[in-house]
């Protein structure tokens, strides 16, 4: 009874000294919010860190301008991110349509919906080893329902996602394209 006794009053200190113990690792280990690596002027154009060689844009209204061009130029916009296995493997077509397009009105946006917190560590290196950042943009807007439906009403927000425009005309694949003809034939049915 005795030796109960005293666990029972030795339990509020030895509680008291693994709850301080406790926080004082986590205060320990707790990380200071960092700076964002990318500030966004008021304009549309986004502005570019010195990190963050291609345009970053942090809310859907200032990136969708680039969806409603009204020029003679086809635009194919894929939505995809370097975390998607699908969306890795059809970057082959995008990167052959980009080298074999030079001389012709098209350009190719790949939208880059990889977690803001990753732009730095993964999406800029990965962008860099494939020479793409002429096509690339991040698009870190989190909030998917409000503007996934403006992007298409017929996507449900999977990726990979293709939008192919020329002024009013619209033509969309909602999956992984099969093949680079496939690509080329989403361009041949504007």
């Amino acid at each position: 009874m005795t030796s109960n006794l005293f666990i029972i009053r030795a339990l509020p200190s030895f509680c008291f000294i693994l709850f301080t113990f406790y926080f004082s690792l986590v205060g320990c280990s707790a990380k200071t919010p960092e700076a964002p690596t990318t500030t966004l002027p008021a304009s549309t154009a986004s502005a570019v860190s010195d990190s963050i060689p291609f345009p970053v844009f942090m809310s859907y209204g200032e990136f969708e301008p680039l969806l409603h061009q009204a020029n003679d130029t086809t635009y194919v916009v894929n939505f995809w991110a370097t975390w998607c296995k699908p969306c890795v493997e059809e970057l082959p077509f995008f990167e052959k349509l980009i080298e074999e397009s030079k001389q012709q009105p098209i350009k190719v946006l790949l939208v880059s919906m990889d977690f803001p917190k990753d732009f730095l560590r993964k999406l800029v290196p990965f962008v860099a080893q494939r020479n793409l950042q002429r096509n690339v943009v991040a698009l870190g807007d989190l909030d998917y329902d409000t503007w996934i439906g403006k992007v298409s009403e017929k996507w449900d927000g999977a990726i990979p996602f293709t939008l192919v425009y020329k002024g009013d005309k619209r033509v969309e694949k909602s999956s992984e394209l099969a093949s680079y003809e496939e690509l080329k034939a989403l361009l041949g049915n504007l």
